[in-house]
């Protein structure tokens, strides 16, 4: 069984490049990749196995990423709404009412605004390495530390990595290679073993060859930073909802989804050994399982 190709037209314009997996009769599963990723890195075979699993499953390329469109930012800013409407559009190119959503990182951003803005489109909700605050990951990229939130910055690990980029500016594709290669693997808090890293790699040099523009997804963080954190709004989740954390994640500490699991209802957590921000191809399966567990 092979994916199917197809662009969603946006009502502002946009193409939003999309791939689905299944029976379209089947219950639908839409998964959200994090901000600057493409929908290649839903691996292949996760999203296989939830096919077998008779769902219908459809990834995509966020705006600014991938085959999707490349947005001027300075003419056309956009933020979280933008991103989640982006969603709510794919689901009416595709005619369908109501959906799974499994969404990480800032994914999970979308996949909460999508539970609170069209929760009649929403079946279930799966969030993953994710937080109800931006905030101070925002500000730790910018290098603000004013201690002046509830929940924690990133670990010194991965803020070290990105004080490193931002004085070290990568000068050619090689060096952007090599720095996005160091980036993923911080992310996945833990050493890789050989199968986990010849997809990582394969996934990062996939990803450059259908870039666009190798600089547009940085728009992503822009339109983060422009929009509100969910602290409160998060409280309005009625969906059942699954939240899957990684103890080593190096970006939300295990309090993020400490707060997401007080203030959402109806909500489960589950804490991951040895998981970072990201999760391994060797790790998917172990994840799938709870996911398909909280969708059936």
């Amino acid at each position: 069984m092979n994916f199917k190709d197809r662009y969603i037209k946006t009502k502002d314009g946009l193409e939003i490049f999309t791939e689905s997996l299944g029976n379209k009769n089947n219950p639908a599963v839409v998964l959200i990749m994090g901000a600057m990723n493409q929908g290649i890195f839903w691996y292949d075979s996760f999203c296989k196995e939830l096919s077998n699993n008779n769902f219908f499953v459809i990834r995509y390329d966020h705006r600014d990423t991938g085959f999707s469109s490349v947005v001027d930012f300075q003419k056309n800013p956009y933020d979280l709404d933008n991103l989640t409407n982006d969603v709510i559009e794919i689901l009416d190119g595709y005619g369908i009412l109501k959906a799974n959503i499994v969404g990480i990182s800032m994914g999970g951003y979308i996949g909460q605004l999508l539970a609170v803005n069209y929760p009649n489109r929403v079946e279930k909700l799966t969030l993953i390495s994710t937080s109800a605050d931006q905030r101070p990951y925002i500000d730790a990229t910018m290098g603000n530390f004013n201690n002046k939130y509830e929940l924690p910055y990133p670990n010194k690990k991965f803020i070290d990595y990105i004080e490193n980029n931002r004085n070290n500016l990568p000068k050619n594709d090689d060096e952007f290679r090599g720095s996005q290669l160091k980036g993923w693997k911080i992310f996945f808090g833990h050493e890789l073993i050989k199968e986990d890293l010849d997809e990582l790699i394969r996934l990062i040099d996939l990803s450059n060859r259908r870039n666009k523009n190798k600089f547009s997804p940085f728009n992503h963080g822009f339109a983060v930073a422009n929009s509100k954190d969910r602290l409160e709004v998060v409280k309005n989740i009625n969906i059942p909802t699954l939240i899957v954390h990684g103890e080593n994640d190096v970006c939300f500490g295990v309090e993020h989804s400490q707060f997401l699991h007080k203030n959402i209802q109806n909500s489960k957590l589950e804490i991951i050994k040895n998981m970072g921000h990201m999760f391994s191809l060797s790790e998917s399966g172990a994840l799938l399982f709870k996911v398909i567990s909280n969708i059936r």
